[in-house]
């Protein structure tokens, strides 16, 4: 059955729940979602129990958005989801010198927020769980945190569900027709048609919009889990750390999480370099070797040994060449919005780009200054 949609949404991870929810708030009425799997499903970048969120970044534009992020964007959310999101942990944000380090330590000072730049033996003092070595220096960013991930997949869900959108799971999308007024939308079951369309497909993202392929490339990441020895409350949220391991653009770099909702820390690569990975591959066998270059970072940086490996699972990064996302009106058609390329550092973001979507795709711009200015860092043209 054909169906027309004042505005349509592609992709129910965090920005695609997100940015349902928020076109709600601003009133649209007709809103349909469409996600090729169920929500929360494994096979993307929006599953597993927990990700960080902090104000350390290389730009300060990104600063000056997370400050919003922080203080209305989530609180908004926990607020309607009437549950806790954030859990405040202190982040610890490191590397060594030439790498990214120090365009962090420019960046967050220049805006002013919260974060305290360390000298190793500082550093070590205060996150004695780290040896530092190598390290130029440390950031302790205070406005850091962990997003219970799940949780809130989990409830942007439910609320878009109570919002009365029409949920389209296990529903493919095949085909977007860009020139054809109202757009057309063929999929494996039905064929949509929709006034508005908003794209945030993840690692598909190349696939619907062809334009985009030369700017989006999917890494798989490999994400582990480790027991390591100690009193079990020193890798809890509040005590131990969110923090990362910054290298040079391109190099792969380190980050790694408290223990929550699953046993042992979370620690991962962060792999940004092109990898042209195909997302609808699906790993059988464990990956030795990334899981033993984990193992050898925890030797090299943490003070504790392992005790036992825990775990492992993937996530999908969507990346840009320059990390930058893309959030920005179709270049053949206004009425279509793209959210994509997070590069693997969007889910903080998800209910600020979630804002930001609608509003591109309802008013033409966004209401957020943060955003205007920074336009040109978001854009679909940009090299």
């Amino acid at each position: 059955m054909d169906k027309t949609y004042q505005t349509l949404v592609i992709g129910a991870g965090i920005n695609g729940l997100a940015t349902s929810y928020h076109l709600s708030k601003l009133g649209v009425k007709n809103i349909g979602l469409i996600e090729r799997f169920d929500h929360g499903h494994n096979r993307g970048s929006s599953h597993g129990q927990s990700r960080i969120t902090r104000s350390a970044y290389i730009n300060e534009h990104y600063v000056r958005l997370m400050q919003i992020a922080h203080q209305e964007a989530w609180p908004q959310l926990e607020k309607d989801a009437n549950t806790q999101l954030i859990y405040p942990t202190s982040g610890c944000f490191f590397g060594p010198p030439g790498g990214k380090y120090t365009s962090y330590e420019k960046a967050v000072t220049s805006v002013g927020v919260d974060v305290e730049p360390l000298t190793p033996q500082e550093a070590r003092k205060r996150f004695p769980a780290f040896r530092f070595e190598g390290a130029a220096g440390a950031l302790h960013d205070r406005t850091a945190g962990l997003v219970a991930a799940s949780k809130t997949i989990q409830s942007l869900a439910q609320i878009i569900e109570q919002s009365h959108i029409d949920i389209h799971t296990h529903t493919e999308v095949l085909e977007i027709d860009p020139a054809q007024t109202p757009i057309k939308i063929t999929t494996n079951k039905d064929t949509f048609f929709a006034e508005h369309l908003i794209v945030t497909a993840g690692p598909w993202v190349a696939n619907l919009i062809p334009q985009i392929k030369t700017r989006v490339s999917v890494a798989r990441q490999t994400v582990a889990y480790f027991k390591l020895s100690g009193p079990p409350e020193q890798y809890q949220v509040g005590t131990f750390p969110v923090w990362g391991y910054l290298l040079n653009k391109g190099d792969v770099g380190y980050y790694g999480l408290p223990e929550f909702g699953r046993e042992g820390i979370k620690l991962a690569h962060h792999v940004i370099t092109p990898e042209g990975d195909d997302p609808d591959d699906i790993p059988t066998e464990t990956p030795e070797d990334a899981i033993e270059g984990l193992r050898q970072f925890i030797k090299e940086q943490f003070t504790a040994p392992i005790e036992r490996f825990v775990d492992w699972e993937t996530c999908l990064y969507t990346n840009t060449s320059n990390e930058d996302f893309i959030i920005d009106h179709h270049p053949d058609n206004p009425n279509i919005v793209i959210g994509a390329g997070f590069s693997g550092h969007g889910f903080k973001f998800g209910p600020l780009t979630g804002r930001i979507l609608a509003e591109l795709s309802l008013n033409g711009k966004s209401s957020l200054p943060e955003f205007e200015n920074a336009k040109h860092l978001f854009s679909f043209q940009k090299p």
